[in-house]
């Protein structure tokens, strides 16, 4: 099966009107995602553009129903899903990293994302611009290592620690960036 996430479109579209910010506009102009109800073997499922939507902490499936101080401001738009219904959102407001951000929450994923006093154990961030993130999704085959960190121990040893620095980077608080225990390439050799 084909991982990758979307489709070139073969005539682009007008997006401007809805709002989007210009990145994502840009992309959905040119793109249709293979839509949150596509196959859930695939690592990230893209919105269709009808799927886009901006949302808020209380649209949250998961955590909307439960006040979390810091987040009351959360604003972003929905941009796709993990096969295990993670939500994959372009930030517009969060405490914990900057507009523009992708952004992933969900019950299993291994956080906390970002940085800040607001920080939440089942959230990470995944790149700092949506282009970014579509440029590793592509060089990883379109898998998302942030969204199963354990798949990271199938890479050759300096690939696994590539990622894990760069999840590190964003995501200062995680436990599972270089040197720590889920780190392969850490751990002693019989």
């Amino acid at each position: 099966m084909d991982q990758k996430p979307f489709v070139r479109l073969t005539v682009p579209r007008i997006v401007e009107h809805l709002g989007l910010p210009t990145e994502l506009a840009q992309f959905y102009s040119e793109n249709e995602g293979v839509g949150r109800e596509s196959s859930p073997d695939r690592f990230v499922r893209l919105c269709r553009l009808k799927e886009v939507e901006r949302i808020g902490w209380r649209d949250l499936h998961i955590f909307g129903a439960d006040d979390f101080p810091g987040w009351e401001q959360f604003a972003a738009y929905r941009i796709g899903m993990s096969p295990f219904f993670d939500e994959i959102v372009y930030v517009l407001n969060a405490p914990v990293c900057p507009a523009g951000f992708i952004f992933t929450i969900g019950v299993d994923v291994a956080g906390p994302g970002g940085s800040g006093s607001a920080i939440l154990e089942p959230s990470l961030v995944l790149a700092s611009s949506f282009a970014e993130w579509l440029e590793r999704l592509e060089a990883c085959g379109w898998i998302e290592y942030g969204l199963a960190p354990g798949d990271l121990t199938t890479l050759p040893e300096a690939e696994e620690r590539k990622h894990r620095r760069y999840y590190q980077a964003l995501n200062p608080g995680i436990t599972w960036g270089p040197g720590s225990s889920w780190d392969s390439s850490s751990r002693p050799t019989a």
